[in-house]
């Protein structure tokens, strides 16, 4: 019997296992080499400085391309859509440009002001946002294979980079060459830049309409995912940001496994058209649950070991905030991975209020904390923020499992059954 499940769930297992990989691939190299290179070479307090310029890129730039993924993924199952390639190309560049130039005082205010560091921030802003964008045909046509040889793309083009740094010095290159690598490979792969890249349809402006709420929501969740780079900056200083990049290093990198499982999922749920029930939210709230317990003591186990190797200096400072910081990423993980659930059956306006509501709540405990307690306030408040949102995304699930369907919706599924 237990083989005739592997059979039957021999493709899904499979999907898994590459995307899986393709983050593991990608997050290997970043933590593993690029980071402590550039850690290495820039020290501790510019380090910090460079990671705080990656959380605004990834804030922004971030949001814009992982908004235009989620966007097509969902509109490809409405018929009353009918876009182009060109309709998400041209709002990714344009948005991409204006979150690079709006970015550039951010440079100012850690007092990079030359020309030539403003023109590559310009372009690791417009280069991220398409990044995090291309894969969206391999993921709509749920062709992992592609999906992990894009981001081994992504990952060989990072380790070009480090040889790059090396020879001219600016760090951000580095960055530019993977992202650049990883959108040479759609072009080739996918059909994304190469048909009808630049035109736009009557649907423009509903794919925009379509962009906009999970924009928002996307935007709140960045900036809260990465507030600790931001806040320990202004209130602590560099040294702080390396510091707890440190102590939550593993944490972080389980954390963005909810990548590859969440495009799993949604690339699932696209095509079930069943509600959600109460079973299937105690199943993916207990299963989520599991996960999160298995993580924590994974991470707990391997940190020391591999911060040691990594950062010896850093993790002396660190080690003391190591399992705070590891429970805070996982309960952030945890619940990412069942919004994703809630986003295919509640819709982007409500996601966005709850992201909404989970960023004045974070915003609340974490800024009160840095405040006040600077590094340690920060690492146990954000713990609790993170745990309040899984708290509160466990309830909305339930109330939205034990809602009844409308009576519209009603008469739909029993028509649905009749014919099955």
């Amino acid at each position: 019997m237990k083989n005739d499940i592997i059979k039957n769930n021999k493709r899904k297992i499979r999907d898994l296992l590459l995307s899986i990989s393709a983050t593991a691939i990608l997050n290997i190299v970043i933590q593993f080499v690029l980071y402590p290179f550039l850690e290495r070479n820039l020290g501790e307090e510019r380090y910090g400085a460079a990671l705080s310029v990656l959380s605004v890129i990834a804030i922004f730039a971030g949001t814009i391309g992982t908004s235009a993924n989620y966007s097509r993924m969902v509109t490809s199952g409405n018929r009353d859509i009918e876009y182009t390639n060109g309709d998400y190309n041209l709002i990714v560049l344009s948005l991409s440009l204006v979150c690079g130039i709006g970015g550039m005082f951010y440079l100012r205010y850690l007092g990079i002001s030359s020309v030539l560091s403003a023109v590559l921030f310009l372009l690791l802003a417009l280069l991220t946002a398409f990044r995090y964008y291309s894969d969206v045909e391999f993921r709509m046509k749920s062709d992992f294979l592609r999906y992990m040889l894009y981001y081994t793309a992504i990952s060989a083009g990072y380790l070009l980079g480090t040889l790059v740094y090396k020879f001219t010095g600016e760090w951000m290159l580095a960055l530019i060459t993977g992202e650049a690598f990883g959108i040479i490979f759609a072009f080739f792969a996918s059909s994304i830049y190469r048909k009808n890249a630049l035109r736009t349809s009557k649907s423009f402006s509903l794919v925009f309409k379509s962009m906009g709420f999970l924009m928002l929501s996307t935007l709140i969740e960045n900036l809260t995912l990465n507030a600790d780079r931001l806040l320990l900056m202004v209130f602590s200083g560099g040294v702080a940001v390396s510091v707890y990049y440190t102590a939550s290093l593993v944490g972080k990198i389980i954390a963005m496994l909810s990548v590859p499982i969440n495009s799993i999922i949604i690339s699932y749920l696209v095509k079930y058209e069943g509600k959600l029930t109460k079973k299937l939210w105690s199943v993916a709230s207990i299963a989520a649950a599991a996960l999160g317990g298995i993580a924590f003591l994974g991470c707990y186990i391997v940190s020391p070991f591999i911060l040691n190797i990594l950062y010896p200096d850093l993790y002396v400072m660190a080690k003391v905030y190591v399992p705070a910081a590891i429970l805070g990423q996982i309960f952030y993980f945890i619940s990412g991975i069942l919004l994703v659930i809630l986003l295919r059956f509640c819709g982007e306006k409500k996601q966005f209020l709850f992201n909404l509501g989970y960023a004045v709540e974070f915003l609340a405990i974490v800024l009160i904390g840095t405040w006040q307690g600077g590094l340690d306030g920060f690492v146990y408040s954000s713990l609790i923020a993170n745990a309040v949102r899984f708290l509160a995304v466990i309830i909305w699930g339930a109330f939205a499992a034990a809602k009844k369907p409308k009576a519209s919706e009603q008469i739909s599924e029993d028509t649905s059954e009749r014919k099955n």
